[in-house]
C-alpha cells in the first residue's frame, strides 16, 4: 500500500494531532503510536521505497511502528527486552521477539534498514546498540536512529520535570517526594542521553555515512542541531539518519 498523503496531515494540523495524542500517551499509548508508526513509515517508504525490504525494529515495543511499515511491503522483524512490552498489544502483533540489542542473533549485513525509535535513552550502553545496528545492517543499508534527550520535556519520562535537575539530583529529589516510578526507574530502564555526546560518538565512526540530523517533530528546525546547549531543550526527540558504507 502506498500513498503521496501525510497520514497525520502537515503544519498545524499534524502538531494538534499528535500534541492531542501525547497528552493521553500514558493511559492510552496505542494511538499515540500508531499515529507515529504511520509516519514513518511514509517517510521510509518516501525515502528509500521499502517494500521488499529486510527491516530490523530495535526497540519494537509491542510492534506498532513494524505494523506500518508492514502495510508498505517491507518484511519487519522485531526485538525488544521486555516481554510485557512485547505481548501489550491485542492481539499481540507477529514478527517479534524478545532480544538483547547490544547482542543481537543476527549474521552480520542481515537487514536493508534498521529502526531504532526511542530505546537508547533506556540502555546503559548506547554506543554498543549502534555496533550493532551497523554490524547487521547490509552495506549501503540505511539506518534510522532517534531517542528523547535528557533535558528535553519528556526527557525524565514519569519523572518531568524533575530531569531539568541534571541526571544526579532530578531523579534523587523526585523519589525522594514521590517514591519510584512506576516503570523506567533512573539507572534501571532510563539513562541520561545527550545529543552533544551521541553526535560526537556518531561523527567518530568510519563505517557509516550521516545524512541527515534534525529534530523529529519539527525537522524544518533542523538548524538547533547545530547549537550547542540550546538543542539539548529544544530538540526534544532528535533522529540521526545514515548508510552504513560500502
Amino acid at each position: 500500500m502506498t500513498t503521496k498523503k501525510a497520514p497525520n496531515g502537515t503544519g498545524i494540523k499534524r502538531i494538534r494531532l499528535l500534541w492531542s495524542l501525547f497528552l493521553k500517551e500514558r493511559s492510552e499509548p496505542e494511538p499515540f503510536y500508531q499515529a507515529l508508526g504511520a509516519e514513518a513509515a511514509f517517510d521510509l517508504e518516501k525515502r528509500y521505497g521499502i517494500q521488499g525490504h529486510r527491516i530490523l525494529d530495535v526497540g519494537c515495543g509491542p510492534g506498532w511502528y513494524a505494523e506500518a511499515m508492514r502495510k508498505y511491503g517491507a518484511a519487519v522483524l522485531g526485538i525488544d527486552g521486555d516481554m510485557g512490552v512485547l505481548t501489550r498489544a491485542q492481539p499481540p502483533i507477529s514478527g517479534l521477539m524478545l532480544g538483547d540489542a547490544t547482542l543481537m542473533a543476527f549474521p552480520d549485513n542481515s537487514f536493508d534498514g534498521v529502526f531504532c525509535s526511542n530505546m537508547l535513552e533506556h540502555t546503559s550502553s548506547p554506543s554498543m546498540v549502534v555496533d550493532e545496528i551497523i554490524r547487521v545492517l547490509k552495506p549501503g543499508g540505511w539506518g534510522y536512529l532517534s531517542w528523547t534527550n535528557w533535558y528535553s520535556p519528556n526527557g525524565g519520562h514519569n519523572m518531568n520535570p524533575y530531569q531539568y535537575l541534571g541526571p544526579k539530583w532530578g531523579p534523587r529529589l523526585y523519589e525522594k517526594r514521590h517514591g519510584p516510578p512506576p516503570d523506567n526507574r533512573y539507572g534501571e530502564g532510563l539513562f541520561a542521553v545527550h545529543i552533544g555526546s551521541t553526535l560526537r560518538m556518531i561523527r567518530q565512526r568510519t563505517d557509516i555515512s550521516i545524512t541527515r540530523i534534525e529534530p523529529r517533530y519539527w525537522p524544518w528546525a533542523r538548524f538547533i542541531i547545530a547549537i550547542p546547549g540550546l538543542r539539548e531543550f529544544f530538540t526534544w526527540n532528535c533522529v540521526i539518519r545514515f548508510n552504513r558504507r560500502n
